[in-house]
């Protein structure tokens, strides 16, 4: 159940930390998907969206008074196409990194500001959060800052889960090795809903290729960021790092169109689906991969880049996340982003951006599920970086299932 120890990085490690992360957290049972269910029979619901910059949130609850809302630091995704649990939630280990069995959920006070509520019907509610993401994890009870200097990076890029549990007055909380169920989730906690948000987390256009060449075991070349990328860091930034890491995925072609079975490609997945399919990849993918900058950094110039392995790397898809920031221990400023990667030992690497997830109605049309829907306006990359996970117990492919790793492989 537990990996190698993997600790909160810098930005220079970003690639080192993706491969060597291990497998510290558990499972937690949403009972259902896409922020659209039910408390005692009344319906509830939960939206979480983000702004482009990764860098201000936006939460809503609509449903009946006397219920909880929490966060807590993990991932959650909507679409139910993985055939590892029933859940799609996983929450980190606190401290993140650390090889303990216990985990923090922090309650939300949405009384209080800067929380705002409106009366809808009777004792219903819609209360909403609007603000900050540094504010917003900062202020939570239980967050890596609270662990020491060495986490506190940390609360920069890990993914935030809300969620609502049917009782009222759930207090903040530190789990301690709690029992887990055989579905390695924690045994008698059950959230009704649940939407994550990824501070930092960028939708932007991959880098550009300018030139690369053959080498022995992979490519060398040359590429140039998105111009959004320098756009949100600050004029007078310090020395800057920019980091590469690529997870295997498989040789079928993501890109094909979509169908009954493949209801969206990588390249409109929702990031809580790459954030477990990079996990899956990275704990069962082929070999030793270096994706690496191999000259100085820079925002707006071109960089030296090297794509290699212990052996030939596999041909196929690969996605890329890139982190870029300021080269300190805690740097103030760091971006990520994410791109999905076609290799092949003939004709070198392509990357191709991230599109913006699927709107309501495309996606009710393509799978058939609820409208309610969350459409990210953020989709960005997904990083380890201190992070640890346990690797969900697989299962047969539920029913509503819309894809899983296998047919992606």
């Amino acid at each position: 159940m537990i990996s190698p120890r993997a600790t909160i990085a810098t930005i220079g490690t970003l690639a080192t930390t993706l491969v060597l992360a291990g497998c510290v957290g558990v499972s937690v049972h949403v009972a259902s998907p896409e922020g659209v269910g039910e408390c005692d029979s009344n319906p509830v619901s939960l939206s979480v969206t983000q702004n482009g910059k990764g860098d201000h949130v936006t939460i809503e609850y609509n449903g009946p008074m006397g219920y909880s809302l929490i966060a807590y630091q993990g991932m959650y995704s909507d679409s139910r196409f993985w055939d590892m649990n029933k859940t799609e939630s996983i929450i980190f280990n606190y401290p993140a990194g650390d090889l303990t069995n216990d985990y923090a959920i922090s309650a939300l006070n949405i009384d209080a500001a800067p929380w705002t509520q409106e009366i809808t019907g009777v004792e219903l509610i819609k209360a909403t959060y609007e603000g900050s993401i540094e504010s917003f994890v900062g202020g939570l009870d239980h967050n890596q800052q609270d662990s020491g200097a060495d986490y506190a990076y940390g609360d920069k890029i890990l993914p935030v889960t809300i969620a609502v549990v049917c009782s009222d007055d759930i207090p903040s909380t530190i789990m301690t090795s709690p029992t887990i169920d055989s579905d390695n989730a924690i045994d008698g906690f059950e959230v009704a809903v649940a939407q994550a948000f990824y501070p930092n987390f960028m939708y932007v256009d991959p880098p550009t290729v300018t030139r690369q060449q053959r080498i022995s075991h992979g490519v060398r070349g040359q590429m140039i960021l998105p111009a959004e990328m320098a756009d949100v860091l600050p004029d007078d930034i310090g020395p800057i790092s920019v980091d590469l890491a690529a997870a295997y995925i498989g040789e079928n072609d993501p890109f094909a169109p979509v169908s009954e079975d493949q209801p969206y490609s990588l390249t409109d997945a929702s990031l809580g689906d790459l954030w477990l399919l990079t996990i899956d990849s990275l704990l069962g993918g082929p070999g030793d991969l270096n994706f690496q900058i191999t000259g100085d950094s820079s925002l707006t110039k071109p960089m030296s880049f090297e794509f290699s392995g212990d052996s030939q790397p596999a041909n196929g898809y690969y996605l890329v996340t890139m982190s870029v920031g300021e080269d300190v221990d805690n740097p103030d400023h760091v971006k990520v982003a994410m791109a999905v990667m076609q290799y092949s030992a003939q004709r070198g690497l392509t990357l191709e951006g991230l599109r913006q997830q699927h709107s309501p109605a495309e996606k009710l049309a393509y799978t058939g599920s609820d409208p309610n829907v969350i459409t990210w306006s953020l989709l960005g990359g997904l990083v380890l970086l201190g992070a640890v996970f346990l690797r969900p117990k697989r299962r047969k492919v539920q029913a509503g299932s819309t894809n899983a790793p296998s047919d992606l492989k």
